[in-house]
């Protein structure tokens, strides 16, 4: 079974998908963990335990690396309690509850397949508890700050957008060596429509970044000006080319790929001030 974890938090509705190993069998692996503190976070202890659920649910096979998220997600819930944020007992068990509906399963098939793991019951709700506030802290505490302020959002997408390329909008010839050195005369004193109708060719019109083609073509390209044309070759080939447009672009997803590294940036530059402010003693090593 999948875990896919979904998420209620002060009457938002939050849906997160772990990429976890079936929860059936998930106890088994080149790792044992018993349940002791293993890490304190601001004097608030992490367990064996919560280390193992974490790597459960979002398919962790280091348990280094589900003890530094896990340091982060208790950090971030502690901040949002400071700030005012609470999730009540009657939250925390509709909680539960909705994760197992949206696995498709009963309650009591949940703490089962919880049991087989190892893990108790207040274990799951515990964490169902902090990822909320992690969750709830993060998009108020940062990402929506961060869109309210548009002029200056504006400012950062532009300094993260990557740089506008040129592109041309070409139209090629490609002509046989042979033809074309019978042809020569024509070649330089017709524009190529003529000579592609009297030597029964086709061009073919594309709008490419020049470094996209081959470099004999490029570099033609990239020296000429709208309505200009010259010729390129390579082994077998000759080619004539016109230039009809340049103009430039970015990738078209460019924006939205900005917005989410702004996001990544701010979340992180969130965290890490946590961090400094923090104590965090590791009281058991783990193997990873």
């Amino acid at each position: 079974m999948r875990f896919l974890l979904f998420l209620t938090v002060l009457g938002f509705f939050w849906a997160y998908p772990l990429q976890g190993k079936d929860i059936k069998g998930s106890s088994e692996g080149n790792y044992q963990l018993v349940d002791e503190t293993v890490a304190i976070v601001n004097g608030e202890p992490i367990l064996a335990s919560d280390i193992k659920l974490y790597m459960v649910l979002f398919g962790v096979n280091d348990p280094k690396e589900a003890l530094k998220k896990l340091e982060e997600i208790y950090l971030v819930a502690q901040y949002a309690q400071q700030k005012g944020l609470t999730v009540t007992p009657k939250q925390a068990s509709e909680m539960v509850l909705n994760f197992a509906k949206r696995q498709g399963i009963s309650l009591e098939q949940l703490y089962r397949e919880l049991s087989n793991l190892g893990l108790g019951s207040s274990v799951f709700q515990n964490f169902l508890i902090k990822y909320n506030l992690y969750v709830a802290a993060i998009e108020l505490f940062v990402v929506k700050p961060l869109m309210e302020d548009k002029e200056r959002l504006e400012l950062l997408i532009a300094t993260k957008m990557p740089q506008a390329q040129p592109y041309y909008t070409v139209e090629i010839l490609k002509i046989p060596k042979n033809l074309a050195e019978k042809n020569a005369d024509l070649l330089v004193s017709s524009d190529i429509q003529t000579v592609a109708h009297k030597l029964g060719l086709t061009p073919i019109k594309v709008t490419v970044n020049p470094n996209n083609l081959k470099p004999q073509l490029a570099q033609v390209i990239k020296r000429l000006q709208p309505g200009q044309s010259d010729f390129a070759e390579d082994k077998d080939y000759l080619y004539m080319v016109k230039v009809d447009k340049i103009e430039l672009r970015v990738p078209p997803d460019a924006r939205r790929m900005a917005l989410e590294k702004i996001k990544r940036e701010k979340i992180r530059e969130f965290i890490e001030k946590l961090k400094r402010e923090a104590v965090i003693k590791q009281l058991a090593p783990l193997e990873g």
